[in-house]
């Protein structure tokens, strides 16, 4: 029986080769990518930066981007060498190109990292799973193998900074510069999901985590106690897998020409069109466009600016305002400050704006994954974005517009909010009462409140993060543990344990199954064969009283201590505690065989025992696994009846009973063993857990439903562009 050889792990170690062959491959795969990327950018700028200035009108502006022309010109070549000279210094194991700086920063520097922050925002919302995964794996990578680069080093704003210090020795000005990062925003940046899908596959090809978890070893500090078991492993879920964004459905270059053609009057609504505002339907005469008749501008935003203050002291009232009552308001607040006698109205190319956002707005107020104390909290800036509308047009064309990034921001922050008791409802109300109070013309106004709603919520996020990763750390791990302890209930069934090998059997290989469990599934070989192992070390340690068991324990006994040793030794547990226990073992096997000798053995009871030296499983053995096997089956097509888009990460209203309100939580872990759906609130506390085939039948019934994910600016506008332009 060549018991070392069938016990040795199928898909396990890689060797120090192997790794050093990887480390190799994810750097010259980063490096083609970003080459050819590179490239791209340098070869067109040229061309995309003349164009740029022509088009623009002022001579300033125009002189900026020639500027920017000359220098890609001359200086191409040296920033190709010099970014990737300090890449792959960031790629080596020892860097000396340091990122810690405990100075000062100064304007310029401020506008710089601002300029990074956003790259790498906008990079981690389309391929932030890409890169999640990559940073996981190599962590893990890290503990195998100990030289490796930086596990940041890869990261998207790793990328972007050091591209920041291969230009800051250029000669140019703030604002030249802010061009540089802009063209390596849209010709780079944006563009490095492939490089990471491709520095995944690498290491999926090479066994290095092929699914990802949530701990890897690095983390895993085995906590010995005695006859228990214990682990800080646990199964990794990513959030972001359920983001869809494109509610717009038409590109943006057509979103940007249909608003600016129908809000300067180049375009009117023709047909039979309903539900539109008048405005919308009726052409400009030349009177409208001349203004002539007609409110000026400044009256309007005047009188939009007086309802505005007017509103700070009616927040609480049940419904906002509606479109048609702000323009009642705004005529009423207007002739209050005219002769009764003239007759002017409001401009038809204002009223549009005001009507235009005013779509918007209901829009929001009818996207269902918005919970209605938010849509309340967002419309109170209804007004504000309609004066932010009539004086930059940059509002639909910037995805950026801190007018817009504010409304996506508020529904982002408030996803998890059910009360408004809740802290973070107070914060984001604070926020939208200094926009009603400060704002007047001035855009810095939003400027200031986007700067401090991205904190918090950058914050809230991270304090979320690290309270939900010790609640999955605590729920898989005691679930895990239940498994474990099941399946040694089951193998040591009338089994006795000698006190002398009890660490052995009840703390260490525990420790090993927990994490072969928790790293491979029960389905594994991995997890299969230290169950088989288990069961051939209970069987061999028992008191020898047939003569086929003492066969199989004189035959086997050093090759199964052997196994026992190799197994446990790929294990983070105490080396010197390993070797110590499978000393004993190897003592108390050739105690049993010395004292069982050559004496007869009473055969008469002989056939208790399988004749073959094999680990057939007992009847009430047999009947446990049965049981088993009955219990993933069943999980599995409880499981099967989930949507393919139920994954953790995905944020529910969820149906917590009759006459109960619905609660806004995240899907946090699937127990896929046990078909349990655990979700946490926002702040990443465990709230509900529920069974998969129970809640699959609540989003048939529509008793509980997924919260889509998108840009809630976005969304209303492409609703009003469907609308004008159906």
């Amino acid at each position: 029986m060549e018991l070392k050889q069938n016990t040795q792990p199928q898909n396990n170690n890689v060797s120090t080769n192997n790794y050093t062959n990887v480390i190799d491959a994810i750097v010259d795969c980063a490096n083609d990518h970003l080459l050819m990327l590179m490239h791209q950018m340098l070869s067109s700028a040229d061309k995309k930066l003349i164009e740029k200035a022509d088009k623009t009108s002022s001579e300033t502006e125009r002189a900026k981007f020639m500027n920017c022309t000359q220098v890609f010109r001359t200086e191409r070549n040296g920033i190709s060498h010099l970014f990737f000279m300090k890449l792959n210094n960031s790629l080596s194991i020892t860097r000396s190109d340091s990122d810690t700086n405990d100075s000062l920063v100064d304007q310029d520097e401020m506008e710089e990292m601002v300029a990074i922050t956003t790259m790498h925002s906008k990079a981690m919302r389309v391929y932030g799973i890409e890169v999640n995964h990559l940073e996981i794996r190599l962590e893990y990578l890290e503990i195998m193998y100990e030289n490796i680069f930086d596990k940041e080093a890869l990261d998207p704003k790793h990328i972007c900074e050091v591209f920041q210090r291969t230009i800051e020795n250029i000669d140019l000005a703030i604002e030249a510069k802010l061009i540089f990062y802009k063209l390596f925003d849209q010709e780079v940046c944006s563009k490095l999901g492939i490089m990471y899908r491709a520095i995944n596959k690498i290491l999926i090809d090479n066994d290095i985590m092929p699914e990802i978890i949530m701990r890897t070893s690095k983390d895993i500090e085995i906590e010995h106690v005695e006859e228990d078991v214990s682990s800080r492993v646990a199964t990794y879920y990513d959030p972001e897998e359920n983001i869809q964004t494109d509610f717009v459905p038409r590109t943006k270059a057509e979103i940007s020409r249909i608003v600016n053609e129908f809000m300067s009057g180049d375009m009117t609504i023709t047909g039979d069109e309903i539900d539109l505002p008048e405005s919308f339907l009726r052409t400009p005469t030349q009177q409208d466009l001349d203004g002539k008749d007609c409110y000026e501008r400044k009256e309007v935003v005047k009188a939009l600016s007086n309802l505005q203050r007017k509103l700070i002291s009616l927040k609480n009232r049940s419904e906002p305002l509606t479109t048609k009552q702000i323009k009642q308001e705004l005529l009423d607040d207007i002739n209050q400050g005219h002769d009764s006698t003239t007759e002017k109205k409001v401009n038809l190319l204002d009223e549009r704006n005001i009507d235009f956002v005013g779509m918007m707005f209901d829009a929001i107020s009818d996207d269902e994954t918005i919970s209605d104390i938010i849509k309340n909290m967002i419309k109170r800036l209804q007004i504000p974005i309609m004066k932010v509308a009539m004086s930059d047009s940059k509002l639909f064309d910037n995805d950026e517009h801190p007018a817009r990034v504010i409304v996506n921001l508020l529904t982002a922050a408030g996803k998890g909010i059910n009360s408004q008791r809740d802290r973070l409802f107070n914060s984001l109300e604070a926020i939208v009462d200094n926009i009603l109070n400060e704002y007047d013309t001035d855009l810095a106004v939003f400027n200031n409140a986007m700067h401090v709603l991205e904190n918090i919520v950058r914050s809230e996020e991270q304090l979320a993060q690290r309270t939900e990763k010790t609640e999955q750390k605590k729920i898989i791990y005691n679930h895990a543990k239940k498994i474990v302890t099941a399946q040694f209930k089951i193998v040591s069934r009338n089994k006795k344990i000698p006190n002398n090998i009890r660490p052995l059997i009840l703390k260490n290989w525990p420790t090993l199954m927990l994490n072969r469990y928790l790293r491979h599934g029960r389905d594994s070989s991995q997890w299969n064969q230290s169950v088989l192992i288990l069961r051939l070390l209970l069987k061999c340690i028992q008191p020898i009283r047939l003569k086929n068991q003492y066969t199989l324990i004189n035959n086997n006994h050093e090759a199964l201590a052997e196994s026992v040793n190799d197994e446990l030794r790929e294990t983070q547990q105490d080396k010197s505690e390993i070797s110590s226990q499978i000393d004993v073992l190897k003592k108390h096997f050739l105690q049993i065989i010395d004292s069982c000798g050559y004496k007869i053995i009473d055969t008469a009871s002989e056939t208790e025992i399988d004749d073959d030296n094999s680990l057939i499983e007992d009847e009430s053995d047999t009947s446990e696994f049965d049981k088993i096997s009955m219990q993933i089956e069943s999980a599995e097509e409880k499981l099967s009846k989930l949507a393919s888009n139920t994954k953790p990460g995905a944020w529910y209203e969820i149906y917590t009973g009759e006459d109960k309100a619905l609660r806004r939580l995240k899907l946090s872990i699937i127990l896929n063993d046990a078909a349990q759906l655990i979700f946490v609130d926002r702040k990443g506390i465990k709230i509900i857990e529920k069974d998969a085939e129970e809640f699959a039948r609540e989003l048939e019934d529509n008793r509980s439903r997924l919260i889509a994910d998108h840009s809630t600016f976005d969304h209303a506008l492409g609703k009003v562009i469907g609308a004008i332009s159906a």
